[in-house]
């Protein structure tokens, strides 16, 4: 198989200091670089929807939730493991879009409920799938049975160091 930058730093690693075990830099450093050029994808994906990565997450949780009558902006934050004040910004810009739109909540008067615009919906439901080919362009280097093997190898490393 073909060298990348991971096996040339490995390398060089071992020449320098035969006795540093460097070997965890073959998945670490590769992890890293791949979540990299992924996240490029995925900007450049959103990008003609006028999206951010952040914008697609409370898009697309809203349609994932699908509660008809909205959700609350605190559920919103805690799916999204940010502040209320961080997603407080995201439905400002969201809302001046026209791609979502807060209503009272009638069980709280001091509370809204966030609710996606027809707009928000189609657009939310466009950017999904222009992700989904962009995933699979992504993954497309790998056979079936190596995307399982995938993600069994990095769900095992998430249920170690994911927050409970």
């Amino acid at each position: 198989m073909e060298s990348d930058s991971v096996d040339r730093i490995v390398q060089a690693w071992r020449r320098r200091d035969p006795q540093l075990d460097s070997s965890s830099l073959e998945v670490t450093g590769r992890l890293v670089l791949c979540a990299s050029y992924y996240e490029r994808a995925v900007i450049a994906v959103l990008q003609p929807f006028g999206l951010s990565i952040a914008d697609f997450d409370v898009l697309n949780t809203l349609r994932r939730v699908g509660d008809q009558h909205g959700s609350k902006p605190t559920d919103l934050a805690r799916s999204s493991l940010i502040t209320t004040g961080a997603m407080t910004s995201r439905l400002d810009r969201l809302e001046r879009s026209g791609l979502i739109r807060r209503i009272p909540d009638p069980a709280d008067r001091r509370g809204v409920l966030v609710r996606l615009t027809s707009q928000g919906s189609k657009v939310a439901r466009q950017a999904l799938h222009e992700l989904i080919a962009a995933n699979q362009a992504f993954l497309e280097p790998l056979s079936g049975q190596q995307r399982e093997s995938l993600a069994s190898a990095l769900k095992l490393l998430l249920l170690r160091h994911e927050p409970r």
